[in-house]
């Protein structure tokens, strides 16, 4: 009998799921719940763009390398032991952010928000590969991808709407209740799930050696960078193409995230229902090749001048319904690799992946500058094909033929 059956057997695995799904929902929506109220920040502190851009960009570089360090200490001490914590952490950092009468006292609360919440968006994927077999993995995997990519999603219209009718505060008096809520669901209903046999390894750099010495992990790793990097590029880049190839007005730009999202939401689903039929790898395969394909005839639409709205729309839903296929495999796979220590590779999975968010915007940024906006999309494009060759190359599922 598997560890995962065992952990079955002594946790409600949909109340489990619920809680770790609800956790991790947060970490997304955090980045971008506030965004509709920049304007207002920069207006009560006094500053300028760039430095209200760095409240963005420190959650996400935060986010990134605390994995280095909760990995390790998830497969040490416990998921619960780490996630509690972490929304405490986190909630005193919504507090501090909604309190503070400067721009050091925000920063800093972004930064307690960050830290905290990087537990959650670690022991979700972590906590599943604890209590779901093999076989059941992906559906599950499935299900809190759907979860955690409405984050984005909802994050600006709530935000929005928040901001519209009252002061910038009440969004992080907002995210305190949530985190508030989702602390007490799961300090209720969420038990240990670290497995009995798990053998306590010494935290230190080493304990990702494993993961980086094998192939297939380190190709998941390609792909999740290349993955994120191409997300947060469309989520940057796409207004700014709407402004100078379409001409379009800024009130309708939201709507073109429309396809985007449901084609992400429907893509997740789908890919949940083509591994009856396929493999896990070899759909991961197909979806990061079809990316790639993708992204190259959206640049190619836009140096012969052929883009419409129409084209636009379309390309857009099939690059969301190809990322929705591909990342619950990545997680699967990667929990499949490493039975005693998923948090760790984990941990390293999201640092590669928030790293490609990260940087994503910034290089895209420098191609604009010096180029156009066609040169991030042809990047884009050579990125994506480049890591699908390697997940053709190397991937490989031990629970798979």
């Amino acid at each position: 009998m598997t560890v995962a059956r065992v952990a079955a057997m002594t946790v409600n695995r949909t109340s489990t799921l619920a809680g770790v799904a609800a956790g991790a929902f947060l970490g997304p929506f955090t980045q971008t719940v506030y965004t509709p109220a920049l304007g207002q920040l920069e207006q009560y502190f006094h500053v300028n763009t760039l430095l209200i851009n760095l409240t963005i960009s420190l959650f996400t570089a935060i986010l990134a390398v605390s994995n280095f360090v909760i990995g390790p200490i998830a497969d040490r001490w416990g998921r619960r032991a780490i996630l509690l914590p972490g929304l405490i952490i986190y909630i005193g950092g919504c507090l501090l952010c909604m309190a503070a009468d400067s721009y050091g006292l925000f920063l800093a609360g972004r930064a307690l928000q960050a830290a905290g919440i990087s537990a959650a968006v670690l022991i979700a994927p972590t906590v599943i590969g604890d209590i779901f077999a093999p076989e059941e993995r992906a559906k599950a995997m499935s299900t809190y991808q759907t979860v955690s990519f409405m984050g984005p999603v909802v994050g600006p219209v709530l935000g929005g709407a928040i901001a519209y009718f009252f002061p910038w505060q009440w969004i992080f008096a907002v995210l305190a209740v949530a985190a508030t809520g989702v602390l007490l669901y799961n300090w209720a209903r969420l038990k240990e799930t670290l497995p009995a046999d798990t053998v306590p390894a010494p935290i230190s750099l080493k304990m990702f050696g494993s993961v980086l010495r094998n192939r297939s992990a380190v190709s998941i790793l390609v792909i999740g960078f290349s993955q994120f990097y191409g997300y947060y590029v469309f989520l940057v880049f796409l207004p700014v193409l709407l402004h100078k190839m379409l001409a379009l007005p800024e009130k309708v730009y939201g709507f073109f995230f429309v396809p985007l999202t449901l084609g992400l939401l429907l893509g997740v689903r789908l890919g949940a229902r083509w591994q009856k039929h396929w493999p896990r790898a070899r759909i991961l395969n197909a979806a990061s090749f079809g990316m790639g394909v993708t992204v190259a005839l959206f640049w190619m639409a836009l140096h012969w001048q052929l883009m419409n709205i129409a084209l636009l729309v379309l390309l857009l839903a099939c690059y969301g319904l190809l990322l929705g296929c591909s990342t619950p495999m990545q997680s699967t796979i990667l929990v499949n690799l490493f039975q005693q220590q998923k948090g760790s590779a984990v941990g390293l999975y999201n640092f590669f992946r928030f790293s490609g968010a990260a940087i994503g915007p910034v290089v895209g940024g420098i191609l604009v500058m010096r180029y156009s906006v066609n040169a991030v999309f042809l990047l884009l494009a050579v990125l994506l094909i480049a890591a699908a060759f390697v997940i053709r190359r190397y991937l490989s599922d031990p629970y798979e033929p």
